[in-house]
């Protein structure tokens, strides 16, 4: 035995980042024997066998249990090899693009909320919006129930699979119906998004608009509807089509549903 080349079973822990406990697991259960006791019991491993045990820890972390681990080894060829990690590669890279879109849904949220806790909400403002890319769902205003929750559950699908978006979602009203103090009837929803070719887009061209915004249940809104409109009337606006409200704090940012804060967007012209 090369002194230089060999491990004793706590240094080797230390090396391949676990305890010694799991080495002698493995030991016991002959997925991976030390490679060398001496006459009074002492496990020595080479180093290598580190890449061995790299595979095994790997393997571990994609969820393979131990049986199946120790299966694969005993067995092994080239070719099995390939198909194994073949496979364990593919789900490596479904698992990255899952965290990768939860990744990104946290940065939207963390800016969506920086934003808001810089903001008047007492401010409502006039505006020049830039191009913006909207993805909506099917209409929602046939008023079929059954209709509305599969164009709600399509529309979430395609947002958390295609666009990797969960809260940057929001409702678009018709201006008719907020005149006709009709708050909950809404025509679409909306997320929006980068540019992309894969999905229909709506192009939001540069405009101006209306912001406001309502602090509180969305239930008690029309008074901040009753404000904003009437800063459209005092500055001599004109409301086109749609406005669109969206929320910046909710219940994942506040625990109190009287501070919840809904951003309402009212595309606007000059008469």
């Amino acid at each position: 035995m090369k002194s230089e080349i060999y491990f004793t079973t706590g240094d080797f822990a230390k090396l391949c980042e676990v305890t010694k406990q799991t080495l002698f697991h493995y030991d016991h259960i002959g997925l991976l024997h030390p490679a060398h006791k001496d006459d009074k019991g002492y496990r020595y491993y080479s180093y290598t066998q580190f890449d061995a045990m790299y595979v095994i820890e790997s393997l571990k972390q994609m969820e393979m249990p131990l049986r199946e681990i120790k299966d694969f080894i005993s067995v092994t060829t080239p070719d099995t090899m390939i198909e194994l990690f073949k496979e364990k590669s593919r789900k490596i890279s479904e698992k990255i693009d899952h965290l990768a879109s939860i990744q990104n849904t946290i940065e939207k949220k963390i800016a969506i909320t920086e934003q808001a806790v810089n903001t008047n909400f007492d401010e409502i403002a006039l505006t020049e919006t830039d191009v913006e890319y909207l993805y909506l769902s099917a209409p929602l205003s046939n008023h079929d129930d059954d209709d509305n929750r599969a164009a709600i559950s399509d529309f979430y699908k395609v947002c958390m699979r295609e666009l990797h978006e969960k809260y940057s979602i929001g409702a678009m009203i018709k201006i008719d119906d907020i005149v006709h103090n009709d708050y909950e009837s809404f025509e679409y929803l909306f997320a929006k998004t980068d540019y992309t070719v894969k999905l229909p887009l709506i192009k939001h061209e540069k405009t101006l608009q209306v912001i406001g915004y309502h602090t509180g249940q969305y239930e008690n809104v029309s008074g901040t509807y009753d404000a904003i409109f009437k800063f459209i009337d005092d500055n001599h606006l004109k409301a086109v089509d749609y406005l669109y409200a969206e929320p910046v704090l909710d219940r994942i940012s506040v625990n109190d549903s009287d501070k919840y804060v809904t951003k309402i967007t009212i595309p606007v012209v000059r008469p």
